[in-house]
């Protein structure tokens, strides 16, 4: 069978929701399959007005047309729960790349300004995940060092 015809648009979502936002859309949707872990291309023929609006479908997750050109979504960072990255996305953190840009120790103080119940435990984790290893793993130095950068920017 000929692979199917049509342009790509990767979007930093699973699969099937996707297909849940795409749920009557039309417009030239002809498939939706994984690119990766909370990744999917959905190959359209939209165009103009269509393609416009297929890309409104995924302004707050981010889509690109090539998979090079699509940020790590949030929930791909390691330590990272459902609940963590709903929170990071309600503060409009929802790629690894701006976790790193805004940091872990101001992305900890906008999700605590919204969610008094978020611990230190999310500070560990935003940490540990951009450097690549276990929050479980950080030395107390480590900590310290975050909290004391927490309480300097708490001033």
């Amino acid at each position: 069978m000929p692979g199917i015809k049509g342009f790509q648009l990767y979007v930093n979502l699973s699969p099937s929701q996707v297909r849940r936002r795409l749920k009557g859309f039309g417009h030239g949707v002809r498939k939706v399959q994984s690119a990766g872990r909370n990744q999917s291309v959905v190959i359209h023929t939209a165009t103009g007005q269509h393609l416009l609006e297929l890309k409104a479908k995924f302004v707050d997750v981010g889509c690109a047309s090539t998979v090079a050109g699509l940020d790590d979504p949030i929930e791909n960072l390691r330590n990272l729960g459902a609940a963590s990255a709903a929170w990071l996305r309600d503060v409009g953190i929802t790629t690894v790349d701006e976790l790193r840009r805004v940091g872990p120790v101001a992305a900890y103080q906008l999700v605590k300004a919204r969610v008094q119940r978020a611990s230190l435990n999310l500070l560990w984790g935003l940490y540990a995940g951009l450097v690549g290893k276990d929050w479980r793993q950080l030395t107390e130095k480590e900590k310290q060092e975050l909290v004391s950068e927490l309480e300097d920017s708490s001033r």
